[in-house]
């Protein structure tokens, strides 16, 4: 089975942009989750073996959670949490294998952020989850601009990196040149312009703004496909989990992998997840954010 590294891209990109939360504690609260006795232990990468005692490589090392998921996932996991491009060295790609081919150049790009990685890349949806993870992961929405070959997911790329500063309670760092990146007059600038506010008045009643911010569930009423998730975002701005019991399907876990990697980095809440390849992206983004964010109070 394929592995889950351009899933957990596009969860960064398509899951992540709505609403607001306070910011998780660091480290604090980080559950494990047993090994299944009746599989063998994942063996740790090479160059990623004397680092194996934060709770970020903790949690890699779980990777893969059953023996079917794909091991390039461990790989990946230890080599952005230690920002070490050479454990991605250490992934073995079938000659022709161009998936996997992507994967590894996404791993490099985002380990050494370095974007001639993403350049490599010729499929166009791995290509554009590579530039947009290295512009979060790296905290430099100038690696959006990179994507000139495509407006409409330069300004996606621009999007999800502001709208993951507002969703970790970093507004303070959003810039009025960040949402002067989306042109003027689009409703994309004014909702940049009330997450680095945090004034919901800033939205203009337009609802996919005012979702990023705490409404009654009655707001979901009517939306249909204009919000789709709409109830996920209420359990999220609510920091309510039970939210997403209301849920079913894909959309029960999407909702419960952004609530335990956004709300509470906690492995055990994303156990609830039902699809083991979504299950074990979600431990690997996890272990990112928990990385980056004690990274962040170095």
């Amino acid at each position: 089975m394929k592995n889950s590294i351009i899933i957990l891209s596009l969860l960064i990109l398509m899951a992540l942009v709505f609403g607001c939360a306070k910011q998780i504690d660091r480290t604090d609260d980080i559950n494990e989750v047993a090994t299944n006795s009746d599989e063998e232990l994942p063996i740790v990468p090479e160059d990623a073996a004397e680092e194996t005692d934060t709770p970020s490589d903790i949690i890699c090392q779980k990777i893969p959670l059953t023996q079917q998921l794909s091991k390039i996932d461990m790989n990946y996991c230890f080599a952005v949490v230690n920002h070490n491009p050479e454990i991605c060295r250490e992934i073995e790609v079938d000659s022709g294998d161009e998936e996997d081919e992507a994967n590894k150049n996404i791993c490099l790009a985002v380990a050494s952020e370095d974007s001639s990685y993403c350049e490599k890349i010729q499929d166009p949806s791995p290509k554009h989850v590579c530039y947009y993870q290295l512009a979060v992961i790296s905290e430099n929405i100038n690696i959006c601009d990179e994507i000139d070959y495509d407006q409409n997911e330069r300004l996606q790329c621009y999007f999800t990196f502001v709208s993951n500063l507002y969703w970790w309670d970093k507004s303070d760092d959003i810039t009025t040149e960040y949402c002067n990146k989306f042109p003027a007059g689009q409703p994309d600038r004014n909702t940049c312009l009330a997450f680095k506010e945090r004034d919901v008045s800033l939205c203009n009643n337009n609802i996919n703004c005012l979702t990023f911010f705490k409404q009654d569930m009655s707001f979901c009423e009517g939306k249909g496909s204009a919000l789709k998730d709409c109830v996920r975002d209420r359990a999220m701005t609510d920091k309510d989990v039970s939210i997403c019991e209301t849920l079913t399907g894909e959309k029960r876990d999407d909702c419960i992998g952004d609530f335990c990697t956004h709300i509470k980095l906690d492995t055990s809440i994303c156990d609830k997840i039902s699809g083991d390849m979504e299950r074990q992206s979600r431990y690997v983004e996890v272990a990112i954010n928990i990385a980056n964010n004690v990274r962040g109070d170095g």
